[in-house]
């Protein structure tokens, strides 16, 4: 049975990454297909049809079918990864400009609703990595009434969350299991009861050397970040703005760094594609497999813990504390009150 991947919006700079982890990955084999969808108009038309060709010369013992398309009817098959996006700014004062990000990004997705509603009945699975993750899985889940969304901004957090730990425990990162969710952005959560160490859970003493005290001390700590980051990246350059970082807590850097990785240019490409590999063999397993992800749940459209595989998702909140399933109501009212406040604008 062939596998059809559309990417949407692989013109982009993290859909060029993300379409290249793609076609290096084993998730895709002779005859199957992989579409790469830019916008009408825009450089990406050209960028895909680039892209297409070339892949099809490095890749061409692979067997695989590669399509460029402008068209977003194309967005179809057992996966679509949703990555279509307005321009990002790539300096680091766009964490001031997050609303209108999410107002841009709103308007776009509310202009794709009626083709990929259209074509609802030929899409498997979705998986979203447009920001704000929270909103675009509410308006594509809406539109084409499934449940099969899932984001990867959770899973990414989480990889990072899991990355600051083990800098700061002095070992390895695949020592240590910890999972993040929430939103992917501001009002991020630490599931700090998931944290364990070679299998073990870390030890209270640890917890509270590491863990920030409280909500209103990891406000104040992630915003005295982004001052210092922003004063050092200007003044000395992004290599001493990410040194410039260390002494914070490790949640404050699990934030704050990821901005200074978009100043460089660089973007997110590299996470992000790994967060949609992950997603895609978790989908197609037989047993389920426990990651974070952004989806519909009880909460909303934040990061939950979840048990995925090819029969669907199954929520995951025994693991949690109960200080961390009052902390998800509470997040969850918030960024639906974020999204009930776009959506209700003219």
């Amino acid at each position: 049975m062939t596998v059809r991947i559309a990417v949407l919006g692989a013109g982009s700079d993290v859909g060029r990454v993300i379409s290249h982890a793609l076609i290096q990955s084993d998730l895709l084999s002779e005859g199957d297909e992989l579409v790469l969808i830019g916008r009408q108009g825009g450089k990406s038309a050209f960028i895909v049809r680039g892209m297409a060709e070339d892949f099809a010369e490095a890749f061409i013992d692979r067997g695989v079918n590669i399509v460029a398309s402008v068209d977003p009817s194309d967005a179809w098959g057992d996966f679509v990864v949703f990555i279509a996006s307005v321009p990002d700014p790539a300096h680091f004062t766009r964490i001031f400009h997050r609303e209108r990000l999410a107002e841009d990004n709103f308007k776009l997705v509310s202009q794709l609703l009626p083709t990929l509603k259209a074509n609802r009945e030929k899409i498997g699975w979705v998986i979203v990595v447009t920001n704000p993750n929270e909103l675009v899985v509410k308006l594509l889940g809406d539109a084409l009434e499934t449940d099969r969304i899932v984001a990867t901004g959770a899973l990414v957090d989480s990889y990072r969350f899991r990355f600051e730990l083990a800098r700061d425990l002095n070992i390895k990162p695949s020592q240590v299991e910890a999972w993040a969710g929430g939103e992917h952005g501001p009002n991020m959560l630490f599931f700090w009861s998931t944290v364990r160490v070679n299998g073990q859970p870390l030890d209270e003493i640890n917890v509270s050397k590491l863990r920030c005290p409280s909500r209103e001390f990891f406000e104040q700590k992630k915003a005295e970040a982004f001052q210092v980051a922003e004063r050092v990246l200007g003044q000395e350059g992004l290599d001493a703005a990410y040194q410039a970082l260390r002494p914070f807590p490790t949640e404050v850097r699990t934030i704050v760094k990821s901005y200074l990785t978009h100043t460089s240019g660089a973007k997110t490409g590299g996470i992000a594609g790994q967060a949609v590999l992950k997603l895609m063999r978790t989908i197609l397993s037989d047993e389920p497999v426990f990651l974070c992800s952004q989806t519909f749940s009880q909460f909303g459209t934040v990061g939950v813990p979840i048990s995925l595989s090819r029969n669907g998702i199954i929520f995951r909140l025994d693991i949690l504390s109960e200080d961390e399933r009052q902390a998800l109501w509470e997040i969850g009212k918030i960024v639906r009150q974020k999204i009930e406040g776009l959506i209700g604008k003219p």
